[in-house]
């Protein structure tokens, strides 16, 4: 367990590399990690070092720098768990950034997909969607039915009503895939 020494120290040493270290860095996790180790990490650092915990320190300057620390570790996390923020992310890291822009942090979720809390039935609908774009109906149906298999979520519904009410959709979703 961390004394509180450790703790402020950590914290203080998380706030002196806001502007230098990757999101990777600041999650304690390699560029090739996959969602889960980023989310075990998220939680654990989430955990040990929430601004509450710091209450008991004094209403000073540590609790404002856990809260800062705080925000980077959540954004962090948002834009990692996201595919393509991630995606965005690698590529302004080639250029030598060390943080998403604000704007390109804010890319903004469907109507349909801010009603899907879960975010692997969030991914998969967004992989149905794209799918479905590219007329890949079986591809996109198999998709949806992953996502609502994890949330049954009305996003996920309307899309299996556009693929069963497309002309050729019952007949791509008879189609055998294996020969």
């Amino acid at each position: 367990m961390a004394t509180p020494d450790d703790l402020r120290a950590h914290v203080l040493s998380l706030q002196e590399g806001l502007e230098r270290m990757t999101y990777y860095e600041f999650l304690g996790v390699r560029p090739s990690s996959d969602y889960v180790a980023i989310r075990d990490a998220y939680y654990d650092r989430a955990q040990r070092l929430h601004p509450d915990r710091f209450v008991s320190f004094g209403a000073g300057s540590l609790q404002r720098s856990a809260y800062t620390v705080y925000k980077r570790i959540s954004e962090a996390f948002s834009v990692l768990s996201d595919p393509q923020l991630r995606v965005a992310y690698d590529e302004a890291r080639l250029r030598g950034a060390h943080r998403l822009d604000d704007v390109a942090r804010a890319r903004r979720r469907s109507p349909q997909e801010r009603q899907i809390s879960n975010n692997f039935a969030r991914i998969y609908y967004r992989a149905a969607v794209g799918k479905l774009e590219r007329g890949l109906l079986r591809a996109a149906w198999i998709d949806t039915q992953l996502g609502l298999s994890l949330e049954d979520a009305p996003g996920l519904r309307e899309l299996e009503s556009r693929i069963l009410e497309d002309p050729e959709g019952p007949v791509a979703l008879q189609e055998e895939t294996i020969a």
